[in-house]
């Protein structure tokens, strides 16, 4: 019987020593620039968002710290690109702080953001919009830049949850042959008992 019992307890503390090597809560960030803006979206499934997290900001070349920001309780950090990102041309690490070792990166490119301001020569409009400089005043791109964005908010949305999957079928059919293996274990000491 006492056998049975310390095998048991090996078992069990060796399942202990293995759960504490995976990752039991893997964190996502995702992140897109909008405008003149950073939108970042972190979560560790597509029901479960980090909140009370932190987001810090880095210049991916030399590490130097840019800002940094906490998630709301929706997961979701908006940022302001710096001046000095746009002026150096710097790409842009993210390092969400989720809590006991969950962290989680997402670098943004120079070339996503660098063109933001670009290809447009924006002009004051009478009524407080930008428009592009053309010769005609037909074209208000404000308006533009809205319904695009507004149109593609669900697809950011998408994205953000297809990078962030469940677990698949490699690591379920995995935990069920733990557990089989526990069994295993014990009915294998019983019979040496008997």
């Amino acid at each position: 019987m006492t056998r049975l019992i310390l095998a048991v307890c090996f078992a069990l503390a060796l399942t202990l020593c293995l759960s504490a090597v995976s990752s039991a809560h893997k964190v996502n960030l995702f992140a897109y620039v909008d405008g003149n803006s950073v939108v970042t979206d972190s979560g560790y499934s597509r029901s479960k968002r980090v909140h009370d997290g932190t987001i810090e900001v880095y210049d991916a070349a030399t590490g130097q710290m840019l800002l940094s920001g906490p998630t709301d309780d929706n997961g979701k950090f908006d940022f302001e690109i710096p001046k000095e990102s746009r002026a150096n041309r710097m790409n842009l690490r993210l390092l969400l702080k989720a809590g006991t070792g969950h962290q989680a990166e997402w670098t943004v490119k120079y070339d996503e953001y660098g063109a933001a301001k670009g290809p447009f020569a924006a002009v004051k409009a009478g009524h407080g919009h930008s428009a592009v400089a053309d010769p005609q005043g037909t074209t208000d791109i404000a308006e533009v830049e809205t319904i695009v964005r507004r149109e593609l908010e669900p697809v950011k949305r998408m994205l953000a949850d297809l990078s962030q999957s469940g677990p698949g079928v490699t690591e379920i059919i995995g935990g069920i042959g733990y557990i089989l293996g526990l069994f295993g274990i014990v009915a294998y000491m019983k019979s040496r008992k008997s």
